[in-house]
């Protein structure tokens, strides 16, 4: 990521991570009380984590982080917000759980760790904030052991251009946002200036391939990590419009092998 981007990008997430962590909808005190926050897909998909090592990448405030050292990984998560890493320490007193945070931009990482793992993990809201998908991928690469696993789950590309109509599939932008109403608390407009990309999923997984994983499977999945609207509903952690299921996918998820 450019310098400037990079800057705007720290500031904004500094500005909204206090907003989500006070949201009722981040559920931080379930939390505390020993409530997970990883929904069912990353459950089945990645399985047993007890006594792996896992690096989290754009962890934000490390609440799934935490959630997978409470299923035994030994954990690792990555931010480029002040705000956010300050939090997690917080959340890791509290909770009483074991984790390292790194305050950095995940394209800067190999300059901040010196250290291989046996799962790399990205989640929810993640690829978008990405310039450079090849330089990514080769952090991710480098930072797992020889036959370690990445694995994600994340927003589906197609979203961009479903949500905003002046965003072409096609077109990586940059794209420039600001005085942008919070995705999570839809009564806050977030002030700061900031910076997205738009990724196609074919250059997502072509990335990888051209680092040296072997893919070994994609999923895409119709419903969505949090209410798009206010009248959509939640079941099983997922989140619909009034009219059900959507006929396109919101997520997706994709594991990759080191060889």
């Amino acid at each position: 990521m450019a310098n400037q981007d990079n800057e705007k990008n720290r500031v904004a997430w500094n500005e909204m991570a206090g907003v989500h962590f006070d949201h009722p909808d981040y559920r931080v005190k379930e939390f505390l009380e020993g409530r997970s926050t990883l929904k069912s897909i990353e459950i089945e998909e990645l399985g047993d984590v007890s006594e792996k090592s896992l690096l989290h990448l754009f962890c934000q405030f490390g609440l799934d982080t935490l959630s997978w050292a409470r299923r035994d990984a030994i954990v690792t998560g990555v931010d480029i917000s002040d705000t956010s890493i300050e939090l997690a320490e917080n959340l890791t007193r509290q909770s009483g759980l074991r984790a390292r945070w790194v305050r950095t931009d995940v394209l800067d990482l190999r300059d901040k760790l010196d250290e291989k793992f046996d799962i790399v993990f990205q989640s929810y809201g993640t690829h978008h904030w990405i310039e450079d998908l090849n330089k990514w991928a080769e952090i991710v690469s480098h930072f797992l052991k020889p036959g370690g696993r990445l694995y994600m789950v994340d927003l589906h590309p197609i979203m961009g251009p479903w949500l905003e109509s002046d965003v072409s599939y096609f077109k990586k932008g940059p794209y420039l946002y600001s005085n942008e109403v919070d995705y999570c608390n839809k009564d806050y407009i977030v002030r700061s200036e900031h910076v997205e990309w738009q990724h196609k999923l074919a250059d997502i997984v072509s990335a990888l391939i051209d680092t040296g994983l072997t893919i070994e499977y994609l999923h895409e999945f119709d419903k969505c990590c949090y209410p798009r609207e206010r009248d959509w509903y939640e079941k099983d952690g997922y989140y619909y419009p009034p009219e059900g299921p959507t006929r396109f996918p919101q997520l997706f998820s994709l594991s990759g092998r080191k060889r």
